[in-house]
């Protein structure tokens, strides 16, 4: 803010004690120190005031926000048990169609997924490629004729 330095602060105590004198100088001193006291306190106050201010702008948009997310969230909700219901929901021309007679299985006319071939890791070939007894140190059997 004001910068001054022990220099200036001599300057300033030399020339308060020569124009009010010794006796003077401690008493303005303590009501000075008071006075800035005070100042700062009140410089202090105002600036908690604004920040509390600042804070409760803040929190007022979180909860506008908070609002609006609660909204979506139930809009969201209720459009998916819309679809759900829509899904389990059986259309009487469906079941008039599809009606199952006791001991027939249903039949499915949706397609069927097959599951891809499972894939062989380089290790599993090698095994197959591999003989008993000549790399690995394995016996060879041999016939006796």
């Amino acid at each position: 803010m004001f910068d001054v330095g022990f220099s200036e602060l001599v300057v300033i105590g030399l020339i308060a004690l020569i124009v009010l004198g010794p006796k003077r100088l401690p008493e303005v001193a303590r009501t000075a120190g008071k006075w800035m006291g005070q100042l700062r306190r009140f410089i202090n106050n105002v600036k908690q005031d604004l920040d509390r201010e600042i804070h409760q702008d803040e929190l007022t948009e979180l909860r506008k926000l908070r609002e609006e997310l609660n909204s979506t969230r139930r809009l969201m909700e209720n459009t998916s048990g819309e679809l759900l219901q829509g899904f389990t929901e059986v259309t009487p021309a469906a079941t008039a169609s599809n009606t199952i007679h006791s001991g027939e299985t249903p039949k499915l006319e949706q397609a069927v997924v097959t599951e891809p071939a499972p894939v062989k890791s380089p290790r599993a070939k090698r095994a197959k490629k591999s003989r008993p007894g000549k790399k690995h140190g394995g016996t060879r059997t041999t016939r006796s004729s």
